[in-house]
């Protein structure tokens, strides 16, 4: 549970048994389903939450995937779940029952680049981005509203060294990759109506072997983890062209080691 206040987080219970080693995990638009990506056993969780407690209950059996599914989204309608199977060099594509929260298989995944470690899809639902670690590039497709399927709208687009993850603001305008290899994020404006991604401007610099990044949800701020310097870089967005400003490096006052992950939450104070 989240302190509205204070933003401090209390124990809701006993962790929730998952598949084999799992990697990612994502909650739909509408606050009822929350997905799991298990890379070791080529499947994703599904589970109802309790609106009142937060708890998890379990979709049936977990839904198979390909090769080592690594991440899962689900789009802004809430209708379509998307899994990065890494072992493939793919990106699948599900249905997802609205009632139930499970998931259906749509037609064959799609191929990526290589190594893809990370899945994002825009606001309007249109378009989506994938970071594909060892090609070193973004997968970009476009979205059919009516059967969900991904047909690629650009050869993949060039970015730093072995990037990681990738966002996109809440305007829908950029997008912003982490390059774990070269310490970096890169910017990319959106195109509104091919979904084509330019890059703008020199990647800027982050802290150690950076892995994750979120913008927070007025769209003025990004944050950065980074795994080999143990803090977060924190960064301001220009709202006309999406470049980032350094605010700095930032170390929790109890610091864990490895940051892996990073999400922001509520308003902007």
């Amino acid at each position: 549970a989240i302190d509205g206040s204070s933003g401090a987080l209390t124990s809701l219970g006993a962790p929730v048994a998952t598949g084999t080693t799992p990697t990612a995990v994502t909650v739909d638009p509408s606050g009822r389903f929350a997905y799991v990506a298990n890379q070791g056993s080529n499947n994703v969780s599904g589970f109802t939450i309790n609106s009142a407690n937060g708890a998890l209950a379990s979709v049936g059996s977990p839904f198979a995937a390909g090769t080592g599914p690594r991440a899962v989204t689900v789009d802004p309608s809430g209708r379509w779940a998307y899994v990065v199977n890494q072992g493939a060099n793919s990106l699948s594509t599900f249905a997802v029952n609205r009632l139930s929260g499970g998931l259906t298989a749509v037609g064959s995944a799609v191929a990526v680049g290589t190594t893809p470690r990370s899945v994002t899809v825009e606001p309007s639902g249109r378009f989506v981005y994938v970071a594909n670690e060892t090609s070193n590039n973004v997968s970009v497709f476009q979205i059919n509203g009516s059967t969900g399927t991904l047909t690629a709208v650009s050869a993949p687009v060039a970015v730093g060294t072995n990037p990681v993850s990738v966002t996109v603001d809440p305007s829908g305008r950029f997008a912003y990759v982490v390059n774990q290899g070269a310490n970096t994020v890169s910017v990319l404006a959106i195109n509104g109506t091919t979904g084509v991604l330019t890059t703008v401007g020199a990647p800027i610099a982050a802290g150690t072997s950076p892995i994750s990044i979120s913008v927070d949800p007025s769209g003025q701020r990004a944050y950065v983890a980074n795994f080999g310097s143990n803090n977060l870089s924190a960064f301001t967005i220009d709202g006309s062209t999406g470049a980032l400003t350094a605010l700095g490096t930032f170390v929790d006052a109890s610091p864990v080691s490895a940051p892996y992950s990073i999400s922001t939450s509520g308003v902007l104070q």
